[in-house]
């Protein structure tokens, strides 16, 4: 019985170290993806400002 009480608290456990490790990869994916879009813009308007700087 207590063999039993253990395995389904230590799956128990495992299931919520799963799913905090999953929020973590997926919060990571979005900052990433953050970055990204980041750095897409900041080198759009570097772009930008060499094309305004050079037909001025």
């Amino acid at each position: 019985m207590e063999r039993n009480v253990r395995r389904t608290v230590g799956i128990a456990v495992l299931r919520r170290l799963r799913r905090m490790v999953d929020a973590e990869v997926e919060a990571e994916a979005r900052k990433s993806a953050l970055a990204a879009r980041l750095a897409w813009g900041f080198a759009l308007a570097a772009l930008a400002a060499v094309a305004w700087l050079a037909f001025r």
